[in-house]
């Protein structure tokens, strides 16, 4: 049995100093020891080169069978931000996109854009398709003169801008199609419209039609001095919509549009007030 014993004991003992081994013994007079950590990484602003903080807008590009100029009555533009992020108008929609320059070199990420569709000017869309792609191809960049060069890594130039973005001249109330992009919700909110459906208004010499997402909509408008407005009770067609939350969105239309106090109207931006001078719908036109 004493060997069984003294076997056992021993190794207890082996056990207790393996165990002990695992803990760092404090030396008298020292602070106790502590783990070392790695500090969090801190974040670094984008290098400031001659491109940040800049807005240009495009005159020309470079496509397969040569140079194109920008088509007469669209505005394409880039402004390059403190934030890394290059951002502007591609003739139809806008978009924005990641950017790195360092000296003369230039990195754009793949741009995301609004989806919007615009029918005129002809080649509205194959301009911006071309654009957007000659932006991701950026390798160099070159300023003189007020103007901006972007060129491929193989040097040829693919986008030529000049300095600044011209206020646009603003469109008119009467006449222009107006596509709805916000109205304000029964909790006070600004709410996008839902994806796939169009809403619209078109003011014509008192006339008001359009389409509310599912119905077609008529009534009439009288203006009222500096940008005021009446709008009557409006009449529909008797359609039913079976799309999720198509028929709400369309009361709530219909509902805002009579309560209408004033307008507003910023480039291509149109806003409905109410009387309390509250935004209650804003429509983008073309």
């Amino acid at each position: 049995m004493k060997p069984v014993v003294m076997s056992t004991l021993t190794g207890v003992m082996v056990l207790v100093m393996l165990l002990a081994g695992c803990t760092m013994p404090e030396l008298p007079g020292q602070p106790p020891a502590t783990l070392l950590t790695t500090p969090p990484p801190t974040a670094v602003p984008p290098e400031r080169t001659q491109l940040t903080g800049t807005s240009w807008t495009l005159i020309s590009g470079l496509s397969g069978t040569g140079t194109w100029n920008v088509l007469p009555g669209t505005l394409i533009t880039a402004t390059f931000g403190e934030d890394g992020r290059v951002s502007g108008s591609a003739g139809c929609n806008n978009y924005f996109a990641s950017y790195q320059s360092r000296t003369n070199t230039l990195s754009i990420g793949t741009p995301a854009t609004t989806r919007m569709t615009c029918a005129e000017p002809a080649g509205i869309m194959n301009q911006e398709t071309l654009y957007l792609s000659n932006l991701e191809g950026a390798a160099t960049f070159a300023i003189d003169g007020g103007l901006l060069m972007i060129y491929d890594s193989t040097g040829k130039t693919l986008l030529t801008y000049r300095e600044g973005i011209p206020e646009p001249t603003p469109l008119s109330f009467e006449g222009t199609p107006w596509s709805l992009g916000r109205y304000k919700a029964a909790d006070g909110t600004m709410t996008a419209v839902l994806p796939g459906t169009t809403v619209t208004a078109l003011f014509t010499g008192g006339n008001l039609t359009g389409s509310a997402g599912c119905n077609s909509f008529f009534g009439n408008y009288s203006l009222q001095g500096e940008n005021g407005i009446s709008i009557s009770p409006l009449g529909t067609t008797l359609m039913f919509c079976g799309e999720p939350g198509v028929m709400d969105q369309e009361a709530a239309y219909l509902g805002l549009l009579p309560s209408a106090a004033k307008y507003g109207i910023s480039g291509a931006q149109l806003t409905l007030y109410d009387a309390a001078g509250m935004p209650i719908l804003e429509y983008s036109g073309s």
